[in-house]
Protein backbone atom coordinates (compact mmCIF):
# COMPACT_ATOMS: atom_id res chain seq x y z
CA UNK A 1 0.00 0.00 0.00
CA UNK A 2 0.91 3.28 -0.91
CA UNK A 3 0.35 6.85 1.42
CA UNK A 4 -2.64 9.01 -0.74
CA UNK A 5 -2.01 12.96 -0.37
CA UNK A 6 0.50 12.23 2.82
CA UNK A 7 -1.97 11.21 4.72
CA UNK A 8 -0.35 8.05 7.11
CA UNK A 9 -4.41 7.00 7.73
CA UNK A 10 -5.12 6.62 3.56
CA UNK A 11 -3.87 4.32 1.49
CA UNK A 12 -4.26 2.71 -2.03
CA UNK A 13 -4.13 -0.56 -2.36
CA UNK A 14 -3.03 -2.68 -5.33
CA UNK A 15 -5.80 -1.48 -7.18
CA UNK A 16 -5.65 1.60 -6.70
CA UNK A 17 -8.47 2.55 -4.23
CA UNK A 18 -8.32 4.00 -0.80
CA UNK A 19 -8.54 2.54 2.51
CA UNK A 20 -8.32 3.48 5.58
CA UNK A 21 -5.36 1.62 8.16
CA UNK A 22 -6.74 2.40 11.49
CA UNK A 23 -6.48 -0.83 12.62
CA UNK A 24 -9.97 -2.45 12.24
CA UNK A 25 -9.96 -5.57 13.88
CA UNK A 26 -13.79 -6.22 12.57
CA UNK A 27 -14.20 -6.15 8.79
CA UNK A 28 -17.71 -3.80 9.41
CA UNK A 29 -16.15 -1.20 11.07
CA UNK A 30 -14.96 0.88 8.60
CA UNK A 31 -18.64 0.73 7.49
CA UNK A 32 -19.88 1.99 10.93
CA UNK A 33 -16.97 4.49 10.17
CA UNK A 34 -18.56 5.99 7.06
CA UNK A 35 -22.45 5.92 8.95
CA UNK A 36 -20.65 7.65 12.01
CA UNK A 37 -19.23 10.47 9.12
CA UNK A 38 -22.72 10.40 7.53
CA UNK A 39 -24.84 10.30 10.85
CA UNK A 40 -22.60 13.84 11.42
CA UNK A 41 -23.77 15.27 8.12
CA UNK A 42 -27.40 14.57 8.22
CA UNK A 43 -27.65 15.73 12.50
CA UNK A 44 -28.54 12.02 13.99
CA UNK A 45 -26.89 12.58 17.01
CA UNK A 46 -28.51 9.30 18.59
CA UNK A 47 -26.46 6.95 16.33
CA UNK A 48 -23.48 8.58 16.97
CA UNK A 49 -23.97 8.37 20.11
CA UNK A 50 -24.51 4.80 19.47
CA UNK A 51 -21.67 4.30 17.62
CA UNK A 52 -19.03 5.66 19.63
CA UNK A 53 -20.09 3.58 22.11
CA UNK A 54 -19.65 0.51 19.71
CA UNK A 55 -15.95 2.09 19.90
CA UNK A 56 -16.09 3.43 16.18
CA UNK A 57 -12.52 5.73 16.56
CA UNK A 58 -14.12 9.88 16.65
CA UNK A 59 -11.69 10.86 14.33
CA UNK A 60 -11.84 8.20 11.48
CA UNK A 61 -11.21 9.48 8.47
CA UNK A 62 -12.47 8.86 4.48
CA UNK A 63 -10.71 8.52 1.41
CA UNK A 64 -10.37 12.16 1.34
CA UNK A 65 -9.04 12.42 5.22
CA UNK A 66 -12.64 13.84 6.09
CA UNK A 67 -13.51 13.25 9.28
CA UNK A 68 -17.13 13.37 11.10
CA UNK A 69 -16.18 16.66 13.00
CA UNK A 70 -15.42 17.68 9.03
CA UNK A 71 -18.74 16.67 8.18
CA UNK A 72 -20.61 18.11 11.10
CA UNK A 73 -19.15 21.54 10.54
CA UNK A 74 -19.61 21.60 6.52
CA UNK A 75 -23.66 20.70 7.23
CA UNK A 76 -23.73 23.33 9.74
CA UNK A 77 -24.66 21.36 12.70
CA UNK A 78 -23.27 22.81 16.07
CA UNK A 79 -25.07 20.63 17.95
CA UNK A 80 -23.05 17.24 16.26
CA UNK A 81 -19.96 19.64 16.31
CA UNK A 82 -20.34 20.07 20.31
CA UNK A 83 -21.20 16.53 20.50
CA UNK A 84 -18.39 15.12 19.04
CA UNK A 85 -15.67 17.32 20.56
CA UNK A 86 -17.11 15.93 24.07
CA UNK A 87 -16.35 12.54 22.25
CA UNK A 88 -12.74 13.74 21.84
CA UNK A 89 -12.51 14.23 18.12
CA UNK A 90 -10.02 16.37 16.78
CA UNK A 91 -9.81 19.93 15.47
CA UNK A 92 -6.31 19.87 14.09
CA UNK A 93 -6.47 16.29 11.49
CA UNK A 94 -6.47 17.69 8.09
CA UNK A 95 -8.36 16.69 4.50
CA UNK A 96 -6.16 15.95 1.61
CA UNK A 97 -7.02 19.57 0.87
CA UNK A 98 -4.73 20.42 3.65
CA UNK A 99 -8.09 22.04 5.45
CA UNK A 100 -8.63 21.28 9.79
CA UNK A 101 -11.64 20.97 11.11
CA UNK A 102 -10.97 24.38 12.47
CA UNK A 103 -10.51 26.23 9.87
CA UNK A 104 -13.44 24.17 7.55
CA UNK A 105 -15.45 26.44 11.13
CA UNK A 106 -13.55 29.48 10.88
CA UNK A 107 -14.44 29.74 7.29
CA UNK A 108 -18.07 29.31 8.29
CA UNK A 109 -20.56 32.49 9.20
CA UNK A 110 -22.18 30.94 12.42
CA UNK A 111 -22.20 31.84 15.25
CA UNK A 112 -22.98 28.84 16.79
CA UNK A 113 -20.95 26.42 15.16
CA UNK A 114 -17.80 28.98 16.32
CA UNK A 115 -19.15 28.30 19.95
CA UNK A 116 -19.62 24.65 19.21
CA UNK A 117 -15.93 24.38 18.26
CA UNK A 118 -14.63 26.01 21.31
CA UNK A 119 -16.28 23.76 23.42
CA UNK A 120 -13.46 21.35 25.40
CA UNK A 121 -13.67 17.73 25.02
Amino acid sequence: MALRGGNPQVAENREGSATTNLGFADPYMPDAAVRLRAAAAAGRAEEIEDLLTLGIPVDAPDADGETALMKGIEADRPAIVRLLRRHGANLELKNLGGRSARDLATAASDPALHQAIASTP
